[in-house]
């Protein structure tokens, strides 16, 4: 064929024009990712700006993909508020219907030793706060208002109503040794008068057992005198400011500071030991039924609430930043070619059709200028 004839010269442009075309969106598209590393102040435009490039994904998966508003809709209609609620309701069902053993046994070997420390704290601490507020005005209200109450309210009950013989008996045998300890307690203090040291004397002679005895039958005769009196006749002679004042007095003292803190200790180191058997027992007969029903919607909602908060801590936008800069430069060519390969077919096949355009532009504008 005669490349200077008319169809030789048209051919040659419309080739000239389609190679030309073809390759050039083909190189172009081939340094979106090459070269991978810069060479001969080459760089594909991909690797040169994958940081920029993972700033902006994080970015739009962060603050437009993974909302907060977005994945509560998406767990709405993926069904699972339902699974969900009934794997909620099945879980509080068996936590209640459960025997559950002491909280020295559930809690772990680690944890326990804690536990234990801190209830050892706490019972002087409690000690100390209960002593704080003995010595504010509010609690001798309190216990003159408490005083008044349970005179009023015992004061037409006969004391042989609450004072049975054995209470009788334990009452005065407690009475005694009461007296004996402060008889003794009271022979080491100095300074006493004389009649307390020949009461100390006549002490010595009787014994301590006999005296004992005989405050313990003085008491007891007293109590069985008084059974069928009321109460109100009884406390008749002590006002209530008086009683107020013993009680307030001996809440004040140091001893009543070390009961406390012993009492909470103690009762700190019951409750490890002491079984919580099953919960349900506690409640009504169907309240565990309709506990476990309720439990789910109330745990969905909470869990609702609480999800803008952890999806803000989750940092989606850092870890997907992170993410990406992490991948190869082979394997984000990889997943942008899985995703965009037809596109990239299409611009380079598109070259060739413009390149062949070209080539017949160029070759009818040859010939109009001829």
């Amino acid at each position: 064929m005669d490349l200077s004839s008319p169809l030789g010269s048209f051919v040659v442009n419309v080739v000239v024009g389609t190679v030309a075309g073809g390759l050039t969106n083909a190189v172009a598209v081939w340094m979106l990712f090459h070269p991978y590393d810069r060479r001969f102040g080459l760089h594909g435009a991909i690797p040169k700006n994958k940081a920029r490039l993972a700033k902006s994904i994080g970015r739009v998966v962060g603050e437009r993909l993974l909302t907060p508003d977005d994945i509560g809709e998406a767990l709405q209609k993926d069904g699972l508020r339902e699974t969900v609620d009934a794997k909620l309701a099945e879980f509080v069902q068996r936590l209640l219907d459960r025997e559950w053993p002491s909280l020295r046994e559930l809690l772990p070997a680690s944890v326990l030793p804690e536990v234990e420390r801190s209830l050892d704290v706490l019972g002087p601490q409690l000690a100390a706060a209960l002593a704080k507020h003995a010595d504010t005005p509010a609690f001798e209200g309190q216990v003159l208002a408490f005083v008044q109450r349970v005179r009023s309210e015992l004061a037409p009950v006969e004391l042989g109503m609450l004072l049975t013989p054995e209470r009788r008996a334990e009452l005065a045998a407690q009475a005694a040794l009461l007296a004996t300890e402060l008889l003794e307690e009271g022979r080491t203090q100095e300074g006493r008068p004389i009649r307390a040291k020949v009461g100390d004397f006549l002490f010595r002679v009787a014994g301590t057992e006999r005296t004992q005895q005989f405050v313990e039958r003085a008491v007891a005769d007293a109590l069985e005198r008084a059974e069928g009196r009321t109460w109100g006749e009884v406390l008749a002679p002590l006002q209530d400011h008086v009683v107020a004042g013993w009680i307030i007095e001996a809440a004040r003292s140091e001893r009543s500071r070390e009961l406390g803190s012993e009492a909470a200790a103690n009762a700190g180191r019951a409750l490890l030991d002491r079984p919580i058997g099953q919960l349900s027992r506690v409640l009504p007969p169907d309240a565990s039924a309709r506990l476990a029903q309720r439990a789910g919607p109330a745990l969905w909602a909470w869990l609702m609430l609480q999800l803008p908060g952890w999806v803000a801590t989750l940092d989606v936008q850092g870890m997907v930043e992170r993410k990406v800069l992490g991948f190869s430069t082979q394997r984000m060519e990889e997943l942008v070619r899985n995703v965009t390969q037809k596109e990239l077919n299409l611009i380079v096949n598109l070259g060739y059709a413009l390149g062949a355009v070209i080539g017949v532009t160029t070759w009818a504008v040859g010939r109009l200028i001829d």
